[in-house]
């Protein structure tokens, strides 16, 4: 059944389609080999304070996200292809710092390049994929299968990282940005510029500030996006809330990669199966809402111990958190082209991902800080983010069910 679900909507793809789904996997390969151990590497091989480990993974995830918006629009104005280009190539740079930096000064221009290089292809690339189905249906179905790709990236980069974390992590960063050498080449060879924008780039277009002035009093889109931000906060938590606890509760750091490989190997064999129920069930506010609700319930997982087992908590929240981000992602992406034209896809999708950055920074800083307290409960973080999620799942749900307005 998987299987058939995955073939019949193969057959949606387009060649420029089939290049950006692939993309999720050898993107995610390449990104999940070093991010996984990176917070861990920076606080016990370099021996580096958990309030500077926040803040050099927070400003990677607040120079990609907090810098989609003008990624998406250089894209809009320069063409998608050119910037997933350009992406490719900062990434390089940025993993190779990361590896093999030894001060933080390094590491932060490390964090800040690899951060950026998404900045400019993510938010291309989504747009570029909208672009190819303007039908909505369509367009779900094709993010769902790129999620389902990027999965399967996200569950071996880990395992191909831990393998080179045995020789030594500057080899986890130099295979990283080797990878996204090949991955240059391959965009610059296979990738066709997008018919759509051979002609509006010709076109004048109108200052970009006009446009980001346009999307801010867009109230649907603005209220759609600080709700759908949250998906971002909770997400990043993988990176800095999980590796603490599991260091702090097992001192065992395999056990990172089996967060990792549950979460991808229940997206792998699920995504299909979870959008086909969304489609005919669910429908899109009450798919939104659910998702956004179980992720964040999913940390409460982490308040319960088990001496003889204390992977458990863990993996139960991988699964938890891996059903409802299945949910609620390919949803997410989908809907951005809803509130606007198909030549501004680059800049809504680079707001959207920018306020999302945002939550992300402001997040990870925060828990890195209250996780490194010893005055303050765990207890307290799970339940907190258990809260945000159910508060922006049930405002989610309640926008999408209601009319588009401006």
């Amino acid at each position: 059944m998987l299987f058939k679900h995955f073939i019949n909507d193969s057959r949606l793809l387009s060649p420029a389609g089939k290049v950006l789904v692939i993309n999720g996997f050898t993107f995610n390969l390449g990104f999940y080999m070093l991010l996984p151990y990176l917070a861990d590497h920076l606080q016990h091989d370099l021996g580096i304070t958990g309030w500077f480990v926040g803040a050099i993974i927070g400003l990677r995830v607040l120079s990609q996200q907090g810098l989609f918006l003008v990624g998406g629009t250089l894209g809009d104005l320069f063409g998608y292809k050119k910037l997933i280009l350009m992406g490719c190539a900062i990434r390089i740079i940025g993993f190779a710092l990361l590896g093999l930096g030894q001060s933080i000064p390094v590491l932060l221009l490390g964090a800040f390049c690899s951060g950026f290089a998404g900045a400019l292809f993510t938010p291309s690339s989504q747009a570029y994929l909208a672009s190819e189905y303007p039908h909505r249906n369509q367009r779900q179905k094709v993010f769902a299968l790129q999620n389902l790709t990027s999965e399967a990236g996200m569950l071996l980069g880990p395992l191909v990282g831990l393998s080179l974390l045995v020789v030594d992590f500057a080899l986890v960063g130099l295979f990283s940005a080797g990878l996204f050498s090949i991955l240059l080449v391959i965009q610059w060879r296979f990738l066709p510029e997008l018919d759509t924008q051979k002609n509006t780039l010709r076109d004048p277009q109108p200052p970009f500030w006009q446009q980001w002035l346009s999307m801010i009093r867009h109230k649907a889109f603005m209220a759609f996006v600080l709700c759908s931000s949250v998906y971002h906060l909770l997400f990043h938590q993988l990176y800095v809330a999980i590796p603490h606890e599991v260091r702090v509760v097992t001192q065992d750091v395999t056990i990172i990669t089996w967060v990792f490989a549950t979460s991808s190997i229940t997206g792998v064999l699920m995504q299909m199966p979870v959008s086909r129920f969304v489609e005919h069930r669910l429908g899109t506010a009450l798919g939104m809402g659910l998702g956004m609700s179980i992720m964040g319930s999913s940390y409460l997982w982490l308040n319960l111990h088990f001496d003889t087992f204390p992977a458990i908590p863990f993996i139960f929240c991988a699964l938890f958190f891996s059903l409802g981000s299945m949910l609620v992602f390919p949803l997410l992406g989908a809907h951005v082209p809803t509130f606007c034209e198909a030549k501004t896809l680059g800049s809504h999708y680079g707001l959207y991902s920018c306020i999302g950055g945002l939550y992300a920074f402001t997040g990870n800083i925060t828990i890195g800080w209250l996780l490194s307290s010893s005055d303050i409960s765990h207890t307290y973080i799970w339940t907190g983010l258990a809260c945000c999620g159910l508060l922006s799942g049930s405002l989610l749900f309640w926008q999408v069910k209601q009319p588009l307005k401006t």
